[in-house]
């Protein structure tokens, strides 16, 4: 390789992509993590995917689970994606003691004021290096798309406006 793994990152980080917050659990012990790795694969079934660092928290609450929402966050939501993006924060019931949330279908958390809440049963994980890549089987979707997306690109956040 000509390239170092921080100049793979940042080149990765040039491709704009929206902001999510992958939630999962069971009550009362909810987990979240900030992801930008989120993509839709298929319409019939409709299944998406999210891309979950073998290191982390989420890893074995996924397994556990069994179940999980994504939540694309709106502009608004920036305190929201740095606190879920945070190591630093609580594990366990006290983790969402500060976060408007409902429960989902799943029995996952929606975060109050996303864009859009997509909650999934997990369908399939592939092994990808150092991440397990997690497809998730849609069971329900609630969006609202008059709100603005939260943009990540080139290592920082952006706003994009919705309004046509």
């Amino acid at each position: 390789m000509t390239f170092d793994k921080r100049e793979f990152r940042n080149a990765m980080g040039l491709f704009a992509t929206g902001v999510t917050v992958v939630t999962s659990g069971n009550d009362p012990n909810f987990h979240g993590m900030t992801a930008n790795a989120f993509s839709s694969v298929s319409l019939v079934p409709p299944l998406i995917l999210v891309c979950v660092d073998k290191n982390t928290h989420m890893l074995g609450v996924l397994k556990e689970s069994g179940a999980f929402t994504v939540n694309f966050l709106s502009a608004e939501q920036l305190d929201i994606s740095n606190y879920f993006a945070s190591s630093d924060r609580e594990k366990g019931e006290a983790e969402f003691s500060d976060i408007n949330y409902t429960i989902g279908e799943t029995g996952t958390p929606h975060i109050q004021g996303a864009i859009c809440i997509v909650d999934c049963v997990v369908h399939d994980v592939a092994d990808a290096g150092d991440h397990d890549i997690y497809i998730g089987e849609v069971k329900a979707i609630t969006s609202t798309p008059e709100d603005n997306p939260l943009i990540y690109f080139g290592g920082g956040y952006r706003e994009l406006s919705a309004k046509k």
